[in-house]
Order: structure tokens, then sequence, then C-alpha cells
């Protein structure tokens, strides 16, 4: 879905830090820059649209995948099944996050709290202190579209 070489993670993970973006709610209707994207093509699309477009729901998505790959894929997995490497040392395994019908406060709240906090598996780490508002904003709506795309 994401094909991203290190000559673009450098400048997304500048964007993700020190950029002062507005993230959009997953359910937010198209705007003028998220129908705009489609300008963007080929192998750099991705870096075009953090570039060009930080403020729609395609570069939330990218920076969110970035942040995912970073804190979430090793229980987690590549495509949110819960086959991370780490999910063999967890009982319960982690979420199936494809499969989640939880709406996304609900999700970023268990970001921010932990499983244990939200009275589901305390394996869940609490990541409020080590991810930033607008990173888990992101990785939500990563969430929402790959539960959008499992259906």
């Amino acid at each position: 879905m994401f094909n991203l070489s290190l000559k673009h993670i450098l400048p997304i993970a500048f964007f993700t830090i020190f950029g002062n973006m507005q993230v959009l709610a997953s359910n937010q209707a198209s705007t003028p820059a998220t129908t705009a994207v489609k300008e963007c093509v080929g192998e750099e699309r991705e870096f075009c649209i953090l570039r060009n477009f930080k403020d729609s729901i395609e570069a939330s998505r990218i920076r969110g995948k970035i942040a995912y790959d970073n804190y979430c894929v090793l229980c987690h997995g590549k495509s949110g099944l819960g086959d991370g490497r780490a999910a063999k040392l967890h009982n319960p395994k982690p979420a199936n996050l494809t499969a989640s019908t939880y709406p996304a406060e609900y999700i970023s709240r268990i970001i921010v709290v932990g499983g244990e906090a939200m009275s589901r598996s305390p394996a869940m780490p609490p990541w409020g202190n080590q991810l930033t508002d607008e990173q888990i904003k992101d990785i939500v709506n990563l969430l929402m579209s790959i539960r959008a795309v499992a259906k």
C-alpha cells in the first residue's frame, strides 16, 4: 500500500515531529485538498501528498502508517491482523485491528491509556506519554482505513 524509501522517511519524520498540521477526522467529508491529492502519482506519491496536501486525510494515514510501523507493528503485525512477531508472547493475542468495530474515539482512548485501563488486554501498553495527539489521530485514521478495506 505504501512504498516509502529512506529518502522519504526523513522528511516525513520531520513533518511528523515538527509539523504544525491539522489532523482530519476519519469521517470528514472530502475537501478540495483531499480531491487534489489525485495530482500526486507515481513512486513519489506519498511524499507529494505529505509535502503538498499535509492537512488531507491521505497525509494523515501516511503519517499514521509511519507511527504504526514504529510502535504497533511488532504486536499487531504489518497488516493489523494481530500476527506481529511479538504476538506469540501474549495471551490473549493482540487484537485483529482490521476486524474492529469500535468507533475512532474508543480506539484512540485504548492507544492513550492502554488495554488494562479499558478492561481489555493488559498487554496493550498505554502510549499516551510516548505519542503526540497528532500521531494518535494519524494512527486512528490509518486503522479506520484498513478496517474499511477489510470489509
